[in-house]
């Protein structure tokens, strides 16, 4: 698909900025999800990138949602399918990814930015899945929060529809964390400072960890991390710098490799 202005992609050494610009709400039809998901692809394969921060270039949306016209039969089927395939492109991402998110994220919007490993939100942000007012339910929400924030939280913002600050949605595991205005870029250079300090392939097998016990039962879970570690991590070279570099009181040199 050819490139358009409302998608951007931006970077910053290892930091790849991905900017959504649709205004006035950043909706998110069909075509601008096809190529959300190909750039996560473009950078999901670039060695370089150690980090992918999703962000609008409005100043008070991060994103309203899918476009309520693509819901109905029509294309309902290749919207949520095309959703569907977006979230998991950005929860499997193989390196770090942060949302930064300043006014309204709603709907899908609201699914996208929690789709990301991290969400940095400014005090005024406001976060909700008002689907069921429309007569519908939001799919990944349904899939999703019920592992981020827990059963009672997803019963509460899918079933009630209603409007979450950015504190409550903190309080309700879905956020990371909650800034003042002022001080959100602030939050994301530091937490950008902090990954961008370690191993992307050591971040890389981490993160790869974390989800592959996610549905596995506790022993399972517990088996297939100790197998990641000593098959794929302990065959890295930066494994080995990190752990020779504690015992020598050094700073490590990682190769990312």
């Amino acid at each position: 698909m050819p490139p358009n202005d409302v998608i951007s992609v931006r970077r910053d050494g290892e930091v790849a900025s991905v900017l959504l610009s649709r205004p006035p709400l950043n909706i998110l039809d069909l075509a601008m999800m096809e190529e959300l998901c190909s750039h996560f692809d473009q950078l999901a394969g670039d060695g370089g990138v150690g980090v992918v921060v999703l962000e609008s270039a409005l100043k008070d949306v991060f994103s309203a949602g899918a476009d309520v016209r693509e819901h109905l039969p029509a294309s309902a089927d290749r919207l949520i399918r095309t959703l569907e395939n977006l979230i998991l492109t950005i929860l499997t991402f193989p390196r770090p990814t942060v949302a930064v998110v300043r006014g309204k994220c709603l709907g899908g919007g609201m699914e996208l930015a929690l789709a990301c490993d991290f969400v940095l939100a400014g005090s005024g942000a406001t976060f909700g899945q008002p689907e069921v007012s429309v007569g519908v339910f939001p799919p990944v929400a349904v899939a999703l929060y019920p592992r981020l924030g827990g059963l009672r939280t997803a019963y509460a913002v899918i079933l009630t529809g209603k409007t979450l600050t950015a504190a409550e949605a903190a309080s309700g595991g879905l956020v990371t964390s909650v800034h003042p205005e002022d001080q959100l870029d602030s939050a994301r250079a530091e937490l950008l400072r902090a990954l961008t300090s370690k191993s992307r392939i050591v971040l890389q097998h981490a993160k790869r960890a974390v989800l592959a016990g996610l549905t596995l039962p506790l022993d399972q879970a517990l088996r297939a991390s100790s197998d990641l570690y000593l098959k794929d991590l302990m065959g890295t070279e930066d494994a080995l710098e990190g752990l020779n570099a504690f015992m020598e009181k050094r700073k490590p040199v990682w190769k990312h490799k």
